[in-house]
């Protein structure tokens, strides 16, 4: 009996048409769009050890809504271009793809290795490269002190970012105490000198 029901059931999936299948893209984008991040992952897969590749990839993924895949290939990009003097473009964009997840103390902690990464490689990474990625560093820093976790909603999202930016905030410009003490508005608002 037990034969007879496996033979028919064997039967029925040999006689019956194959099913449908339907597919269709993941991103939901147009052509240019769907191209740019199809040639970015084209490129990663080529130059693996390519930073660069690796950061254009993680940040068309993110942009394109795929977190997740985001963090993965930079996270991998950056353990294959270890020995590249661009590892540090695809640290960078692993920290920035844990950011944007609001998984900010690992995303902090890339951000460190990408900074140290570029100090090692001075003649891969511009100055101007280092001092965004400092200020970057200095953000995610000042935030993930503060204690405040993103992740419990759009208010502490808006908090870290406050406390973030508190750091940022202690740009001094002019001389001394004295000097400003100097130029110091009255209630008039002119400009006086206080007597010597």
């Amino acid at each position: 009996m037990v034969d007879i029901g496996i033979a028919a059931v064997i039967l029925v999936g040999i006689a019956l048409p194959a099913r449908e299948m339907y597919a269709s893209a993941a991103q939901h984008a147009g052509e240019p769009e769907q191209f740019a991040l199809a040639l970015a992952e084209a490129r990663a897969m080529t130059r693996p050890d390519d930073g660069t590749a690796t950061d254009d990839l993680s940040r068309r993924l993110g942009a394109a809504g795929f977190k997740d895949w985001a963090i993965e290939a930079a996270i991998r990009g950056s353990e294959r271009a270890r020995q590249s003097p661009t590892q540090w473009r695809a640290l960078l964009a692993a920290s920035v793809a844990l950011v944007d997840r609001y998984d900010v103390v690992p995303g902090l902690d890339y951000a460190n290795r990408a900074l140290s990464a570029c100090e090692a490689h001075q003649s891969a990474c511009p100055s101007w490269e280092q001092i965004r990625m400092k200020l970057y560093q200095q953000h995610l820093d000042a935030g993930v002190a503060s204690g405040i976790d993103p992740h419990k909603g759009p208010e502490a999202v808006r908090a870290f970012r406050r406390a973030g930016e508190s750091a940022l905030r202690q740009i001094r410009l002019g001389g001394h105490g004295a000097d400003r003490e100097a130029t110091a508005p009255d209630a008039s608002g002119s400009a006086t000198k206080p007597a010597p």
